[in-house]
């Protein structure tokens, strides 16, 4: 079954025979002196049904500052391990690998309380199964055209809401994660949020909370966890967390 998370070190969404990988946003606009240019996010998740996934992301302003609109460049790499049942007879539990390379351009709009960017480029996969399971056809290497958008907005200065949403021709995997919040203090927003991911091989939902936002040094982290639901994996627990480094 595909591995679905946003979420060990690499970048954007989901996987074959086990599970999707994360895309992620951790959420607010840098507010930094110095004009940055780059940021790096880190996204680690694991399920209760032994699916654990790191995502890491690159994203690259090269013709001015992520805090004005312009051209935006993306790397993403994402590395997972996951576990199911089969459903072919004789096949039993199947353990699975899963690596994927993203390359995105984009488009980012900034505003005083919102930033909007639209996406596409390639993703290429990897799932390696240690069992044949004729069930599951995402094993293997696959090539797909990737597109997505991410928006956040500060609607007031003490609430929140976001959404990531994306799509490739590669196992027609999708993935979108909405989050709304509530400012607990200054920037640091806690609320829920509601992912849906899923391939050509299995679909999941989940239904969480989030508190987002919070910063230590440069860095800003995020942490949510809930409930979630996979078609082939059954019901069980979810748990995601995030760091953003912006540069």
């Amino acid at each position: 079954m595909r591995l679905r998370f946003c979420s060990a070190l690499v970048l954007l969404v989901v996987a074959p025979g086990g599970a999707r990988a994360a895309d992620w946003y951790t959420g607010s606009p840098a507010n930094q002196a110095g004009r940055p240019t780059s940021s790096f996010d880190l996204s680690l998740s694991g399920t209760s049904q032994s699916s654990v996934h790191g995502v890491a992301i690159g994203t690259f302003s090269p013709y001015g500052s992520l805090d004005q609109s312009g051209l935006r460049l993306r790397v993403a790499a994402t590395l997972g391990t996951f576990t199911y049942t089969a459903t072919a007879a004789g096949v039993g539990q199947v353990r699975g690998d899963q690596a994927i390379g993203t390359f995105l351009a984009g488009h980012e709009w900034v505003m005083p309380n919102m930033t909007a960017a639209l996406w596409g480029g390639l993703d290429i996969w990897r799932n390696a199964l240690d069992k044949v399971d004729p069930n599951n056809k995402t094993e293997g290497t696959a090539f797909g055209f990737k597109v997505g958008a991410d928006i956040y907005v500060n609607p007031t200065s003490y609430t929140m809401a976001s959404a990531n949403l994306t799509f490739s021709s590669a196992h027609q995997s999708y993935y979108a994660r909405f989050k709304v919040g509530l400012a607990v203090s200054e920037h640091v927003f806690i609320g829920p949020e509601l992912v849906a991911l899923g391939d050509s091989f299995s679909q999941q939902w989940r239904v969480g909370a989030h508190l987002s936002g919070f910063k230590v040094g440069p860095l800003q982290f995020g942490i949510s966890g809930g409930y979630m639901n996979d078609r082939v994996r059954g019901a069980g627990g979810y748990g995601t967390f995030d760091t953003r480094l912006v540069f």
